[in-house]
């Protein structure tokens, strides 16, 4: 039952990771089968068959990782795409590891070219409380950090 659990709290990006092991492994069996005997032609179709299909998956992946959780909250809140500095902080929120306010600025800046830190502020407020972001406190305090909120 751990096993079960443990697969299914993989990330889409581990997924792909294990997807791809197996897809290279599926080819080495390729050549080895085409080494050993060219009366393994069956084996060899199918093993090349299971590969592909492998491949295919991996592209389904792949797919839908492009669907981030910014694209999920915009489903979920219907608005955010109104606000362009706003869903530009989801969008960094969504693809970096929590930032702080100055982070945050630096990256819209970086994207915008403009940006103020005390708008930035004010947008990074309103969304932490709508609940799409959240506040994660630094261990001296002093240093407030923002990720995105779990997905509900």
């Amino acid at each position: 039952m751990t096993d079960e659990k443990e697969k299914s709290d993989l990330t889409l990006e581990e997924v792909q990771d294990r997807l791809n092991e197996i897809s290279s492994r599926l080819a080495r069996l390729e050549e080895l089968i085409e080494r050993v005997g060219p009366g393994l032609d069956e084996v060899s179709q199918s093993a090349r068959v299971i590969r592909e299909g492998f491949e295919f998956y991996d592209g389904m992946v792949k797919l839908m990782t492009k669907f981030t959780k910014a694209e999920r909250l915009e489903s979920q809140f219907g608005d955010l795409k109104k606000d362009d500095i706003s869903w530009r902080i989801i969008q960094i929120l969504d693809n970096s590891r929590p930032l702080n306010i100055s982070q945050i600025t630096a990256a819209v800046r970086a994207e915008r070219g403009t940006a103020s830190r005390r708008i930035v502020r004010d947008r990074v407020n309103s969304l932490v409380g709508r609940g799409i972001l959240k506040v994660i406190e630094d261990e001296d305090d002093r240093a407030r950090y923002f990720a995105l909120e779990k997905e509900k």
